[in-house]
């Protein structure tokens, strides 16, 4: 007497909402971020100033981070085409596993 419940398939109106609400949340991360470098290395320059301005070490950090948020910036604003491409590799796995049952 195993029964198992079938949900139906989410309707158009259903995934364009989750990958809208996926997108905001990924503008919120973004902004964060940026929020977190901005406020961090300014107070890295703070105390750069405050500690004598001699060899200006924390551009290490900013370039360092910069790098990460660069590359957080880059994901961010490709990501419909890697949404899309992440959609064709999951049907193309999906078929795989489909040809191996």
């Amino acid at each position: 007497m195993d029964e198992q419940i079938q949900q139906a398939p989410p309707t158009e109106e259903e995934e364009l909402r989750d990958r809208a609400e996926k997108r905001v949340q990924d503008r919120i991360h973004l902004f964060q971020h940026i929020g977190s470098y901005v406020i961090v290395n300014g107070f890295l320059v703070v105390v750069w100033a405050l500690t004598g301005a001699g060899y200006p070490w924390f551009i290490w950090v900013m370039a360092g981070w910069g790098i990460g948020l660069a590359s957080h910036i880059v994901a961010y604003l490709s990501g419909g085409r890697n949404l899309a491409r992440r959609e064709r590799m999951v049907e193309k796995e999906i078929k795989k596993m489909k040809e191996g049952q």
